[in-house]
């Protein structure tokens, strides 16, 4: 009579596991990561990107106003590529000393103001909508004669 040997499956050893959120196995793939905004995707105060030329920035803004919408860290040309020059900048500085960007779009589909840190939108809120056209009024019934 044969013996059947037990199996017994071999587990891993977690004596000494640790879990580290910045293993390679945690970690975004390298297309997911963003990189850093640089000066040449900040704009400048009249809503110009301050790393393209002005023919190159209108060419390249008509592209993407087709293809694109807007996300969350974007960087400050990359949404006026594709919402155009916004109504409002308001350029400055946090309280840890990072470019603070507030743009106010205030006509279009996309009204808002988007707020930007060190180069990359991070809140965007809506503003007041106009309100609603009035509707138009029914015209008054007319009288109707009495029958005679």
């Amino acid at each position: 009579m044969d013996t059947v040997a037990e199996y017994k499956p071999k587990l891993p050893d977690f004596t000494n596991f640790e879990f580290s959120p910045y293993s390679k196995a945690s970690s975004m793939a390298p297309s997911m990561t963003r990189r850093a905004a640089t000066p040449a995707d900040y704009i400048n105060p009249d809503g110009s990107c301050a790393g393209a030329s002005p023919e190159s920035a209108a060419a390249e803004a008509t592209q993407q106003q087709i293809q694109a919408g807007v996300a969350l860290e974007m960087t400050e040309c990359a949404v006026v590529r594709v919402l155009g020059t916004p109504q409002q900048i308001d350029i400055g500085a946090n309280e840890r000393g990072d470019r603070a960007v507030k743009m106010r779009y205030s006509q279009g589909e996309r009204r808002g103001l988007y707020h930007f840190t060190a180069g990359q939108l991070t809140l965007i809120e809506r503003i007041d909508e106009p309100p609603p056209p009035p509707k138009p009024q029914k015209p008054a019934p007319k009288p109707r004669r009495a029958a005679t």
